[in-house]
């Protein structure tokens, strides 16, 4: 709809006028009755129940005439609309109410006034100086834009529209309910090139957009805040500090904003304030091309055929943050927040945020960001559950206080780019995924660490992965390799149940510092535990109950620290060693209760220069190998020591290998029995061995 069929005869003289430029902006289609007259120059009171627009200066028709242009050009600066009791313009008229001038230009209503157009605009407030050529308006020394009303304002193609080409603020306040009726209509349009712009509306719909505000004074603060209900088809509020130019006439004459020239970076802060619920397209948009924070609060519902709430700061804006104290719900992201700032960015999520072809929660921030925060109180679902990417230089922290769901990928995605000069924290509830269940790679300084209370399951690949390094995937998507990481120190997992159909648990220390993996709950995949020190790393340090695999356990320690295994449950390995460890550092401990392997049950690999000891509490069965299995290289000290209860295996129930210094000491407290020999036991240079068995030992011992 055009907001000048009426009149569509004489738009290219308005376009060529400097009067019926500023007219223009109002879509003044007809002369008004003088409903709002003029008081003590320059204010106006409006008055009276009205059927047709209304236009301040007053005496202002299409087409114009000599007395038009002279009116426009003689009227006082600064125009000031109030009203009495009463007052209400109900037209089809292109306006129900518009107001023009220079300088600080206000509309205010004390009395809840009742506008509409069913053709054009409810309110118009515009503060320019016309002039003739494009833009069609000039400089503005102390231009400003003030509406007060707490009105029910209705337009077809805008419900209120606020205008400010000058330098100073834009304040409005609408708290009644507005509303546009046509299907490309905007509830409030709000255009500020001033010092500061303020907007507050209540229940607000367009079936556009419901609020859109824009900001491009130079150092200039945006605020919105919506105290009601917020509906549109396309963007429920949209709120930008920059951007292209605003088409001031283009706009207003066909009721649609238009933008032209290059891209503005200005303004400073900008800040959205959600109190009712928010719809549409997308349900809140953020941007900031300005050089300060950008805030988004959503106190309410916020729902999104495309996304619920998407919040962006450019290059040159600080922090980001984005809090949702209600349900965000989108058909591609619930949650977007990207800052390429110099900033932090912060997510936080109280209630259920839920993304359907995108993530939950998608936060990423730029090279020149600092650190990354995501705090999920709420369940988390979407094709991510939650995917945090920093590429700042910052520490990254995911905690999720209830389920996280990946649908079509990784249910809690964490990632640290090498700039990265902070620790990786993941701390999960339950977390599951169509690939992984959680995913925390640390390319960049500081410790990781994963900690899940709840279950955790990788469907495609692996239930948790946590790596100090920098990993390759093959092309189907697992882990191929990992490169060194020189900055990161101490990887550390703490977990319950976790599972996956290659790993339930893998573990990659790439750093400088200890490994530790506990496990408290069952552990199940292909590797139940797979956990590796690169010769960097220190100590490796694995805790676990009950373990299930191909191979159960598969601990490598090539760093310089001591290598410890403990289990306080079953372990099993269905095609492989149900414990497969080997040490590079310095001392090897393992503690087990039950072990069971297709091959080997326990298998124990010292090659660095420590002592070796382990005690088998429960059965260790090896069906077609030995139930355990202990060697030594040539550097280790401290001798062998091997505390078991019961030991069987297809060839031998415990086999000791010793090529190191110091002795060989066996006990058997339970019965002990092998295919070739219960026991077996080696010394490479006769170092002393000892054998002692208190149970039953079923076939020949033989010591060499």
């Amino acid at each position: 709809m055009n907001l000048n069929n009426r009149n569509r005869r004489y738009r290219n003289r308005l376009l060529v006028s400097t009067a019926m430029a500023g007219a223009t902006l109002l879509g003044l289609g007809q002369n008004a009755d003088a409903a709002c007259t003029p008081a003590a120059p320059p204010n106006y009171v409006c008055s009276g129940v009205n059927t047709t627009g209304q236009i301040v200066p007053s005496g202002i028709g299409l087409p114009l005439d000599a007395g038009d242009l002279l009116t426009l050009l003689l009227a006082p600066a600064n125009p000031a609309v109030t009203t009495d009791p009463g007052f209400s313009v109900s037209t089809s008229d292109p306006f129900a109410l518009g107001i023009l001038g220079k300088g600080a230009v206000s509309y205010t209503d004390a009395n809840s006034s009742a506008l509409s157009s069913t053709t054009g605009i409810g309110l118009g407030v515009v503060s320019l100086v016309p002039q003739v050529a494009p833009p069609y308006y000039g400089p503005n020394p102390g231009g400003a834009v003030t509406i007060d009303t707490g009105g029910a304002i209705t337009g077809a193609l805008i419900g209120v529209a606020a205008i400010n080409t000058g330098d100073g603020a834009t304040s409005v306040n609408a708290t009644g309910d507005i509303q546009s009726t046509d299907a490309s209509g905007y509830g409030v349009v709000v255009y500020s090139q001033g010092s500061a712009a303020t907007v507050t509306a209540g229940n607000v719909s367009g079936a556009a957009v419901g609020i859109y505000a824009i900001n491009q004074g130079l150092t200039a603060d945006l605020s919105v805040t919506a105290t009601g209900d917020v509906t549109a088809s396309g963007y429920g509020i949209y709120a930008i500090n920059g951007g292209q130019q605003l088409d001031v006439v283009n706009t207003v004459l066909n009721g649609t904003p238009t933008f032209s020239g290059p891209i503005a970076h200005v303004g400073k802060d900008l800040t959205v304030i959600a109190e009712g619920t928010v719809s549409g397209g997308t349900g809140i948009v953020a941007q900031n091309l300005g050089t300060g924070a950008t805030s988004v609060t959503a106190k309410a519902a916020v729902t999104g055929s495309n996304t619920g709430i998407n919040a962006y700061s450019g290059s040159t804006a600080t922090d980001l943050t984005v809090r949702a104290e209600g349900t965000v719900s989108g058909g591609v992201f619930g949650i977007n927040a990207s800052n390429d700032g110099t900033g932090t960015t912060s997510v936080t999520a109280t209630k259920a945020v839920t993304g359907t072809d995108g993530d939950g929660i998608y936060a990423v921030n730029g090279t020149t960001a600092k650190g990354l925060t995501i705090l999920a109180e709420g369940t988390v679902s979407g094709y991510f559950g939650i995917e945090a990417k920093n590429n700042g230089t910052g520490a990254t922290s995911v905690t999720a206080k209830a389920a996280v769901t990946g649908i079509s990928d990784t249910g809690i995605y964490a990632f640290n780019a090498a700039s990265a000069m902070g620790d990786l924290t993941v701390d999960a509830m339950a977390v599951s995924g169509a690939t992984y269940g959680i995913y925390a790679e640390n390319r960049g300084s500081g410790v990781t660490s994963v900690t899940a209370k709840g279950d955790v399951a990788g469907t495609g690949y692996t239930g948790i992965v946590a790596v100090n390094g920098t990993i390759t995937l093959n092309p189907e998507g697992t882990i191929a390799s990992v490169a060194a990481n020189a900055n990161a120190t101490d990887l550390t997992v703490d977990a319950m149940a976790a599972s996956g159909s290659e790993e339930g648990i893998y573990g990659y220390n790439a750093g400088t510092g200890a490994t530790k993996v506990t496990a408290k709950g069952a552990v199940s995949g292909l590797t139940g535990i797979h956990v590796t020190n690169a010769g960097s790393a220190t100590s490796l340090t694995v805790e676990a109950v009950a373990v299930n695999g191909y191979t159960g356990i598969y601990a490598r320690n090539f760093g310089t620290g001591a290598t410890s295994i403990t289990t306080t449950g079953a372990v099993t390995g269905i095609a492989g060693p149900g414990i497969d460890v080997a040490n590079y550092g310095t001392d090897l401990t393992v503690d087990a209760m039950a072990v069971s392997g297709d091959n080997t049950g326990l298998a124990a690999f010292n090659f660095g220069t420590g002592a070796t000891k382990v005690t088998a509490k429960g059965a260790a069965t090896g069906t077609f190998g030995a139930g355990i299995q202990v060697r030594t290289g040539t550097t280790t000290t401290g001798g062998v020591t091997i505390d078991a209860a019961a030991a069987s295996g297809g060839q031998f129930g415990i086999l000791a290998e010793n090529n190191g210094a110091g002795a060989t000491t066996i006990t058997a407290t339970g019965t002990v029995e092998g295919g070739n020999a219960a026991i077996k036991a080696m010394s490479s240079a006769g170092q002393a061995i000892s054998i002692t068995t208190s149970g039953l030992v079923r076939n020949s011992s033989q010591i060499a």
